[in-house]
């Protein structure tokens, strides 16, 4: 019995000292490496993508912090079903701030800064091609209406003619007689 004392006190005292890096107030930290669960993401198909999906929303529901980094890494995946930059980098927002007491790697939090990056300079590219997108289709909207303009110059400048030519052989069967 005091052997096993001894050793579960030895036990104890190296977690303890295993435990000695990680910052003060750190509550939890994370069991997954999150460029390797990136990786293996890359390489899953859509209907594997979806059973991920589904088991990190299962846990994501039972309050697991990696599921809901993990989902915003689903939503970040260009081939994942629910990718939506827009999502993962507001979600990635709120963990960031939600969870400052969660430790991280500092491979993980290398990731997950490079990811934040990479999110915010998608966003910028989308933002700078929508704003492309409405000054083309506003310059379109303006040589449609020009088109429209020089159309009803043309029309009442024909119509104009017509109506000369026919004052003008008015006048001169009125000459002849």
């Amino acid at each position: 019995m005091k052997k096993f004392i001894i050793v579960l006190i030895a036990a104890c005292l190296c977690a303890c000292q295993n435990n000695s890096y990680l910052p003060y107030n750190t509550l939890v930290t994370n069991t997954v490496n999150f460029g390797q669960y990136y990786l293996v993401l890359k390489d899953l198909s859509t209907s594997e993508l979806e059973q991920e999906i589904a088991q990190q929303q299962l846990k994501k529901s039972q309050g697991s912090i990696e599921a809901d980094i993990n989902l915003i890494l689903l939503h970040s995946l260009p081939n994942s079903p629910i990718h939506n930059a827009y999502s993962a980098k507001s979600q990635l927002n709120e963990q960031l701030a939600m969870h400052q007491n969660y430790y991280l790697s500092s491979s993980d939090e290398a990731f997950m800064r490079l990811l934040k990056d990479q999110l915010n300079q998608q966003l910028f590219l989308f933002q700078k091609l929508i704003n492309q997108e409405l000054a083309h289709d506003t310059q379109m909207a303006e040589h449609r209406i020009s088109g429209k303009k020089q159309r009803n110059k043309i029309a009442a400048l024909e119509l104009t003619v017509r109506q000369l030519s026919k004052q003008i052989e008015q006048l001169k069967k009125i000459e002849q007689t």
